[in-house]
């Protein structure tokens, strides 16, 4: 019986077929998707943001928006 966990699927393929792959620098099981090859842990603990979020941000950047000025505007 394997530990890896059944219910455990890639973030970018939606496989389940994943080995691990070592650990992170904070301890963390990684795993590699056997698939398409993509690295995930089981609860990361950074989230992705909203496309929507990403790009306001990019277009106050391109406006030379300091980051602090960013980071307050945008929460």
């Amino acid at each position: 019986m394997s530990s890896i966990p059944p219910f455990l699927r890639c973030p970018n393929c939606g496989s389940e077929d994943r080995t691990k792959n070592g650990t992170t620098r904070r301890g963390k099981q990684n795993y590699q998707c056997r698939d398409c090859g993509r690295q995930f842990v089981e609860k990361p603990q950074w989230k992705q943001r909203e496309k929507e979020s990403t790009v306001m941000i990019d277009r106050l950047l391109l406006e030379k928006m300091p980051l602090a000025g960013i980071a307050r505007a945008l929460k």
